[in-house]
């Protein structure tokens, strides 16, 4: 997958929220932009913005990219007509699958929460312009991020344009951790990871992640042994 920046304009958890019970509904494309144009425009009243944000929204639920299987995406969506109260793990899981953007910089989050107790603007640009390159489109999408994730509550913005981590974890229902497993590959846009790698990914620093051999299910993932590493294969499938 290539270094695609694609992360126009914030997101909020509540915008995600209702996208995904509508894609559920199975709205068709252009009652579902209504309804997003509707539901959003009281926060945005530039027409461009409004129609970036809306663009971030279908993408986020709507899309399926060529790296993510149909399975994937249809437990997703399973997943919202299941449960009314939708867990941030479920949008984390989708966002880190088809934005590589929005993967890289929580994970540069991740990594430095494990050394630092906050960092700066400039650090994280510092790192993700060593990625994606030195140019104004990078930052601007760098700060759509951030914002989003302060809107989300897992980092918090202070007074000298530095963030620091919430220290508290949120929980992952145990029916997503295959699933999220996945979405990581997806994420890399490989075939395969030691399951160790894939818990230890800093991309999961908002959550407690703790997946045990025996939860691993073999609808999802080929599983070999390589000394005391498990390998896990993700199962090819439209």
């Amino acid at each position: 997958m290539s270094k695609k920046v694609s992360f126009s304009r914030h997101l909020e958890k509540h915008w995600l929220d209702q996208t995904a019970l509508w894609v559920a509904q199975d709205l068709d494309a252009k009652a579902l932009s209504e309804k997003i144009d509707r539901l959003v425009s009281s926060s945005i009243n530039c027409k461009v913005n409004l129609g970036k944000t809306r663009n971030m929204l279908t993408n986020v639920w709507c899309v399926k990219p060529k790296h993510v299987s149909e399975q994937f995406q249809r437990f997703a969506v399973d997943q919202v007509t299941h449960d009314c109260d939708i867990p941030l793990s479920l949008h984390w899981g989708v966002l880190i699958a088809k934005n590589k953007f929005f993967a890289d910089v929580a994970r540069f989050i991740g990594r430095n929460s494990k050394l630092n107790a906050s960092f700066t603007y400039g650090q994280a640009q510092k790192r993700i312009v060593e990625l994606y390159g030195d140019t104004e489109t990078v930052k601007r999408h760098l700060r759509s991020v951030l914002k989003t994730l302060v809107e989300f509550g897992v980092i918090v913005r202070g007074n000298k344009r530095d963030y620091s981590v919430v220290n508290e974890k949120l929980t992952i229902p145990t029916t997503m951790n295959n699933w999220l497993l996945t979405a990581l590959l997806n994420s890399e846009d490989v075939n395969s990871r030691s399951l160790s790698d894939l818990l230890d990914d800093a991309v999961w620093f908002p959550f407690h992640f703790n997946v045990q051999f025996n939860d691993i299910s073999t609808q999802w993932f080929e599983l070999h042994q390589q000394g005391n590493d498990l390998i896990l294969f993700k199962k090819q499938r439209e």
